[in-house]
Parts: C-alpha cells; structure tokens; sequence
C-alpha cells in the first residue's frame, strides 16, 4: 500500500488529499503556494457549487460555510438590448447552491490538511523533476498543470476543441452591491456582445469571511463588452465593468452596484479559458503513466458553473477507487477505470451543458423564451445547471473492477 503524489491544491487535489488521508492512505500533497500566499493572492475564478457538491465536501468534513454562506435561490435569466428588458424571468433551484471565495477554500483546506497530518510539499516541479519524483510512489495524480505538463497528456480524439477560447473573461468581487431581493444569481445574456453573470458569495480570511457579490463578464471576443485590459488594476478594471453596466444593463440591474467597490487589491482577474478535453492517463517522459484529473483533463468555460462541481466529483470518486484497490496496482489499465466513471457520469455531460449554454440550439432558445410563461420550465432549467451532479447512493458501484 503505496504513498499517493498529489500535484496541485485546488478543488481536485485537497478534497482528494482528504479523502485519502482520512481513509488512511500515506499522501503527499505538491503546490507552488502556501495558505498564505493563496489567501494574499488574487482570485482564482469564479464558483457556484451546487447541493451535491455542498454534500460530498460536508461529508468529508470540509463544508465549512454551509451555515454561512449566502444561498443562491436560483436564476434570474434577463435577455437585454440597448438597455431594455426583452425577456426576463426567475427559475428556483430545488435546493440553493452556493459560492466561497477560492482562496478562501484553499487556505482553509490546506490548514485541516496540515493539521491533519498531511504531509506538503510547496514546489513547482518541472515534469523531469515530477517524473523523477513519480517514481517513489504508488500512484501519481496531476490535477494542476501547466503548459509543459499538460501536453503529457493527449487530446481526447472523439471530443472537437475550439482553438481559441469562446469568451473573454473579467471576475470581479464586489463588497456594497445591493443583493438581489429573492437571493438570486442574475444571468444577463446581451446578444451579439455576451453574457454578465453576477451572484452572492463569501471572501475574506477563514474566521473573518464577509458576504460579496461576484461579478463575471462573458465576452464574446472583439465585442462590446471585451475592453478588459490585462494589465489593469482592481480599480480600472472596476471603472470599465462600471461603464460596461451602465452602457448594457437595463437600468434596474445596473443600479445594484452604484456603491460597489473591489473587496481587496486581488479581487480582479482577466482571461480566457479554451475549452478541452483529454484523455485522463498521461505519459511523463520516461514513460510512466500519471492519473489526470479535474481542470488538467476537463476544462470549461465558468459560464456554464460547472468546472469547480465537476473538480469536487472527480477527486472524490478517485478517492473511492484509490480506497478501494488499497495495493493497486496503479498500472495504466486501473486509471483508465478509475477515471472513466467519472468522464462518463460528470464530466462529459458537463462539458455538453457548458457548450450548450454558450451557444444555445435554436430549441433551447425557445425554451429560455417560454420560460417567462412557465415558472415549472424556468425551475426546470435553472435545476439543470445542477443535474450533472446528481449523486451516486453507492460510489463504489460506479464501474465493474478491473479484470485481473
């Protein structure tokens, strides 16, 4: 019963880290900062986690602000042009989700962590460095990887890749935005320019977290609403979102954020994210196999709220298939079943519904436009965002046991 190398403490490697330190498994935990450094730095993306996620890190002991954090009720859907409200109406989830600031999460985590006795590591190993390292250990999991590391592991043949990314993205966390009156995530689609996508959350040091509204710009590349400047501060960046507001909003829902400022000196981020899918078992230089998971074999595009739900499952249901082969072995062969469960029940479904949100078919189209007549179908389409992560009574029956 091998030591497990987990690279990256994200919302894949620390629930993963967790899980196995908690069902007994020697691990080893591999990140480039410290509790501090994540806590001082700026934000990392947004996050809406949904009821099934809330539930598996509640069950291992990681829910943390369940009590606290404000719910997220539903959606309130608006379609605007030239500022006037062309279709609007609001779909309630069956349970509330949630969002927590990241560097919250990961600062808090990493502290149960080490006082768990987890053994860290605070390195950024180049991929000779990790193959190298690899070969002390049972099984290696990279769910953090950079350019270099990600090409170990092969694109997914049977799933198309857009060679740019879909939007340009500005997140921005807001401390004096008015809440909305029926505790809803507001979802702006403005055609032609993009998306404003905005929802109440918690920021601050573990201890000492206050409410927030986080705030995502989706633009469509060249459009009107990608003016964001890579380089600018927290206060330009919210001198631009302010201006794109006022320009694009209907004035209802610009008014919101008339006393808004950035709630720390990180609380801005400009990018983009390419959508991809690899395949889940990369190959290190030596020829070593390495388990992938999260971001590192499926990455989405946040406007469809699925990549941090998407992250929480798979490190949970590699935690399960660890457990479970308690001596491996670990072999090419054990990750592609242990992987596959997850690809097939979450992350490809994920991956559909953010392409689809993105790019909505002209029935989905018709759906959005009916929905202000049918309150059922509005519920029904905002419990969507949530139903990838329905959640398996039994993990462990996910998938047969690899023939021996």
């Amino acid at each position: 019963m091998g030591q497990i190398l987990v690279l990256g403490a994200g919302e894949c490697g620390l629930p993963l880290a967790h899980r196995l330190l908690r069902g007994g498994r020697a691990v080893t935990l591999v990140t480039d900062r410290d509790a501090e450094a994540v806590l001082t730095g700026t934000v990392t993306s947004t996050q809406v986690k949904f009821p099934p996620t809330l539930d598996l890190e509640s069950d291992l002991g990681l829910g943390f602000w369940r009590s606290t954090a404000p719910n997220i009720e539903g959606i309130r859907f608006t379609m605007a042009v030239d500022r006037a409200t062309v279709v609007t109406w609001a779909g309630r989830f069956t349970r509330p989700a949630q969002s927590v600031d990241q560097r919250t999460v990961f600062a808090r985590w990493l502290g149960e962590y080490l006082a768990a006795g987890g053994d860290l590591r605070i390195a950024e190993p180049s991929v000779a460095e990790l193959d190298r390292a690899a070969a002390d250990y049972a099984l290696t999991v990279v769910t953090r990887a950079g350019r270099e590391l990600a090409g170990c592991f092969e694109a997914d043949p049977a799933w198309p890749a857009p060679a740019t990314a879909l939007r340009r993205l500005a997140v921005l966390y807001l401390d004096g935005v008015e809440p909305d009156p029926e505790g809803l995530g507001c979802y702006t689609a403005l055609p032609e320019h993009g998306e404003v996508i905005s929802y109440p959350g918690l920021t601050g040091r573990p201890g000492q977290e206050r409410r927030c509204e986080i705030l995502l710009f989706e633009a469509r590349p060249g459009g009107a609403l990608d003016v964001f400047d890579q380089h600018g501060t927290p206060a330009q960046r919210w001198s631009q979102a302010r201006r794109l507001l006022e320009a694009h909003l209907p004035a209802e829902l610009a008014e919101r954020y008339r006393h808004a400022e950035p709630t720390d000196a990180g609380a801005t981020l400009v990018g983009a994210v390419t959508p991809v899918m690899r395949r889940p078992v990369g190959t290190l230089p030596s020829g070593r196999p390495v388990l992938g998971g999260g971001d590192v074999v499926c990455r989405m595009d946040p406007g469809g709220a699925q990549g941090a739900n998407n992250a929480v499952h798979c490190a949970i249901r590699y935690g399960e298939a660890i457990l479970h082969d308690a001596d491996g072995p670990y072999d090419r062969a054990w990750m592609e079943w242990a992987a596959a469960p997850w690809l097939t029940a979450v992350a490809h479904p994920a991956a559909r519904w953010t392409a689809t949100v993105l790019d909505p078919p002209p029935a989905m189209r018709e759906m959005m436009l009916a929905a202000r007549h049918e309150p059922a179908l509005a519920d029904a389409f905002a419990d969507t965002f949530a139903d990838t992560f329905a959640r398996p009574a039994n993990l462990a029956r996910l998938a047969p046991k690899v023939p021996s």
